[in-house]
This record gives structure tokens, sequence and C-alpha cells, in this order.
């Protein structure tokens, strides 16, 4: 695909990410001379009997739906036996990536969800049921705007004689966010989606989906067991937001709420902070927000339009403290005194804390700058606390979580003299089954494999694809144990040279990191 032209006007420019079926590349509108995203069916999606159908389905169900919260897709075909998908280039990253970051503030959670409301709301107008809303189909662009995407198991207003995407005891979804009624093999309707979207915005502040174990097991849990208490696992969450999770995660659809509109009312009915209620029930607040004003500062809860204002305003509170409104009578003046013996005891901290950090500094001996001491090497930082690397388009078919997030840091490899010779990609993607992909077409392209080879292996970055996306950590790493082995009979056969050997390897190792 790279640099390939389709339909003579979109020229495909480099590898994004890969899922189970498919690979998404940047790519470039040139009758528009616009960004887009160009998907296409890999060798894996060929195999899949319906895989060519969903395909149709992603791209007939996304181009009836026009709206900001939603990917919008712009074209369609198929050039050379390959089906393609065009759709709207969108910067950011996925929910799944946040969350591998750690739970998401509550703000920022009721944030996304809202707007995700707003986009499936959208689609349930249009008689589009999504039937796999989750964090990974779920993108923030930098300024903060949610896109949702793949729409290719979504079930469309079907038409007299048309046929279904599935039977009826089929299940499609991802198992950590299917809908009891999915789980079984059910109908489907609008409130499916809500099901799932309250477990994305129960993993969104937990940090995990509610139910967690083989897909076999979550399956069960979705089915007959109640989840987890959200409050249980982050006590911030307010009150009202938790019994909103737990009615769309109701096992009924009949008791969850009636359609996205309501639930985001509910969401934005929200109050803006749950720490807005407490902040003035302890004294010491009154202490640490009057103090500094003293010196001028605007600490204080009312923010910058109290700002000028003295402890003796009339009828104005400070952190929940009422001011005096009466300055001639007694009960005023004995408020006074009052307040102003708070402000000596706040003033009488602040100059005890003073002499400490003084006497602290005059015991701290002087360090002669002329004199090197000894270095300590730094701990490794951890992989979650690295600095992110760039904002990745993403536009891809259902993967794992942790292979989508571009944050994560692959594992240490000591390359090898010989590893250490090959050229890097110019942009290596951030998804490791990706990077796999493109270094093998790079060892042919370089002649340290041979071509027939290279099909046998791309079958198996495949097999390892669909194992990821179905969830199945076991069967996964059995694949990559397959590969491993194909690259060593490769090697002794000498259809692969030591070079790409190691190079291949060093790609092996980091997909086999990321399932860890």
């Amino acid at each position: 695909m790279l640099r390939r032209l389709l339909d003579g006007r979109y020229l495909s420019e480099e590898l994004l990410g890969t899922g189970g079926m498919g690979e998404v590349w940047r790519g470039r509108d040139l009758r528009l001379d616009r960004p887009v995203a160009i998907k296409v069916l890999s060798a894996a999606g060929l195999d899949e009997p319906m895989a060519a159908e969903r395909f149709d389905r992603e791209a007939r169900a996304a181009a009836r739906l026009t709206h900001p919260h939603i990917v919008a897709v712009y074209d369609f075909g198929t050039e050379e036996h390959d089906s393609y998908l065009v759709m709207e280039l969108v910067e950011g990253r996925t929910v799944a990536a946040l969350i591998a970051d750690g739970p998401l503030p509550v703000e920022q959670a009721v944030s996304i969800a809202m707007q995700a409301c707003d986009g499936i709301a959208a689609a349930h107008v249009a008689g589009v049921v999504h039937r796999d809303v989750k964090p990974g189909n779920l993108i923030v662009t930098p300024s903060g705007t949610v896109k949702i995407c793949d729409f290719g198991i979504a079930r469309l207003p079907q038409a007299v004689g048309q046929n279904t995407l599935t039977g009826p005891a089929m299940k499609l979804g991802t198992s950590f966010y299917m809908s009891p009624e999915q789980a079984l093999g059910r109908p489907v309707d609008p409130r499916t989606d809500l099901y799932s979207l309250g477990c994305t915005l129960y993993a969104m502040l937990a940090g995990i989906p509610p139910f967690s174990g083989d897909p076999l097991s979550v399956l069960h849990q979705h089915v007959n067991e109640p989840p987890p208490p959200l409050r249980t696992r982050r006590p911030d969450v307010p009150v009202d937001l938790d019994a909103l999770v737990s009615e769309l995660l109701a096992k009924d659809p009949a008791d969850r709420p009636t359609d996205a509109a309501a639930v985001r009312g509910r969401l934005a009915a929200l109050p803006a902070s749950s720490d807005a209620a407490t902040a003035a029930d302890a004294p010491v607040a009154v202490v640490a927000a009057a103090a500094p004003r003293l010196a001028g500062a605007d600490l204080s809860p009312g923010g910058p339009e109290m700002a000028g204002r003295g402890p003796a305003d009339p009828g104005r509170e400070v952190a929940g403290a009422p001011v005096p409104a009466e300055r001639g009578s007694g009960t005023g003046r004995a408020r006074t005194r009052r307040w102003r013996g708070l402000l000596l005891l706040a003033a009488a901290v602040l100059g005890v804390a003073l002499l400490a950090l003084a006497a602290v500094a005059l015991l701290t001996p002087d360090t002669d700058s002329s004199v090197a001491e000894p270095t300590v090497p730094a701990a490794p930082t951890p992989a979650a606390a690295q600095p992110s690397k760039p904002a990745v388009p993403v536009t891809v078919a259902p993967t794992r979580p942790s292979l989508a997030s571009a944050t994560r840091t692959p594992a240490s490899r000591t390359p090898s003299p010989r590893a250490i010779s090959r050229t890097p990609s110019p942009t290596p993607p951030a998804d490791p089954i990706a990077a796999m992909r493109m270094s093998v077409r790079e060892q042919v392209e370089t002649g340290q494999l041979s071509p027939d080879a290279a099909k046998d292996l791309h079958a198996k970055v495949d097999a390892i694809a669909k194992e990821i996306a179905e969830d199945d950590t076991t069967q996964a790493q059995e694949q990559i144990k397959k590969l491993r082995d194909k690259l060593s009979e490769l090697l002794r056969g000498g259809k692969l040279t030591a070079d790409g050997y190691d190079t291949l390897s060093a790609d092996v190792d980091r997909i086999a990191a990321e399932l860890q």
C-alpha cells in the first residue's frame, strides 16, 4: 500500500495502525488536496467470511451519518480486488489510550461521555445501532472533541428481503463492553449502545472495565453478575454519577435510561465539582484562605470577583465563615475580635514556618561547585510517566487497547551489532503489529527475506492481531511462539539473513511485551 494510488486520487503515505481485519493508512486526496485516512482489508480480513460485508456495512452506516462527533466517510471502492474506505483523518488519541495512563478526572470523563451521547443519539435517529461502543472506538482530538469511529458491525435499518449481517445467535462486539443481550445473541436496540457506554464510562472513572477475566467469564458476568460498585473503586465519583452508571449497566434493557439524549441531560446536570460541597466545612480553610489575603494574594473561594474585598466587607463570606455585617453593634465587635484573632493565629503560623525554613537554610552546608560530587544513575522512568509521543491519527479497526496506545514505551532490548546496522523507518508506527508488518516488507525490499516466506510471516502476524482483537491473550501468545519458531526455521533454511532475523525478533519481542 505504500505510495499506492487508489481510484487515481487517493495516495497512501504512512501506515498508522492495524486491527484484526484491516489496516489504516495516512493518505492524501490529490483531487481536493486534503489529508485523509484510508482503511483497507488485510490478509486476515480477506479470509474472514463476513469481512467484505462488514466493510461495506461500515461505509454505508457512516456515510448516512453527518455529525461533529462521528468520523466522516468520504468514499468507498474496490481496486484490484482490494476494498478501501476513505475517511476523515482525525488527529488525537483513543479513550483506550487515555485510560492506559490511569483513571480520568471526573470532569473529563463526563465531558467525553456527553459528546459520545450526542454522536450515539444522531446514529439512533438515523436507525443505526453501533453495537461496539468502547474506549477504542472513541477518539479525543487535541481540542477535546470526541469522535465515534468504526461502524463495521453496526445494525442498519433493514429493508424488506435484505440479508442481515449475522444469524440471530451470532455474538458481535468486544466482550468487556458487550451488553447482556448481545452476549445471549438476542435482538439489540438503541439501549444496547447505552449499556456499552456505561461500561466505557465505568472504565474511564475506575481505570478498568466493570468485569474482568477471560472472554467467556466476562460474558457470563455481563449476563448474571452485578458490577462492583463504582464508588468502591473511585470514592470521589459523585453519587448521582454513580447512580447513572448503575442504571446504564442494568441487565434488562427496560431498566436502562430511555435514550442517549436523556443520558446526556443527566450528565449535564451533574455538579461541576464533587469537592465543592465540602470546601467550607473545615475551620482550617478559613485560616488558609484568610492569611494569604494579608499579603495581597487572591486565593478566595469566590475567585477574582472577591479580589480587593477585606474580611470586614459587609454581607460577604470567606470559606463559609460569615463576615460581620454591623460594625457598631456589640455582636459585630465581638465577631470582629474573633476574626482578628484568627488572622493573628494565621500570621503566627506563617511566622513559625518562615523561621523554620530560615533555620534549615542556615544549617544546610554550602556546596563547593568546584568539587565534582559522585553522581548516582537516575532510576528508569516508568513507561506511564514518560512524556507522551506526538498525537497519532487514529481511525483503526478494533484493537486491543494496549496496542492502540501511542504513549506506551516498548520493552527495552539491547540490539545486536547486526541489528544496529538496519536503517529504521522514517516514521515507525506506534502499533507493534503495524511495525512488524512494515519490518517484514523492509526485509524483503533489502534482500534480507525471501518474498515467498514473507507471505507466511504476514499470515502469522494476522493471526496474532486477530487474537489480540478478540482479547484472547493466551492464544495470542501461542501465535507469537509459532511466529518465533517460523523465524528460526527461515534462518536455518537460508530464507532469512542473520540481520533480518535480529530485526524481526526484536519486533516480535515488542509485541510480546505489550501483552504482559
